[in-house]
């Protein structure tokens, strides 16, 4: 199973590749969320508390 660079979460579903920025390809490629609210859902789903991510992403 995958799981978000950035949340650290699990993903289920699509994900999105990240190349590794290593020429040698030391560093595995990365994955996130295909969709930032999906990071929400999941850190929400995981702590069963309102996230940060929520919060930082209603400011604009």
């Amino acid at each position: 199973m995958k799981s978000c660079a950035y949340c650290k979460r699990p993903i289920v579903g699509e994900a999105l590749p990240i190349a590794p920025e290593s020429a040698s390809g030391a560093r595995p490629t990365a994955y996130w969320h295909k969709d930032t609210a999906d990071c929400v859902k999941a850190d929400e789903a995981a702590t069963g508390e309102a996230s940060p991510l929520r919060r930082l992403l209603s400011r604009s």
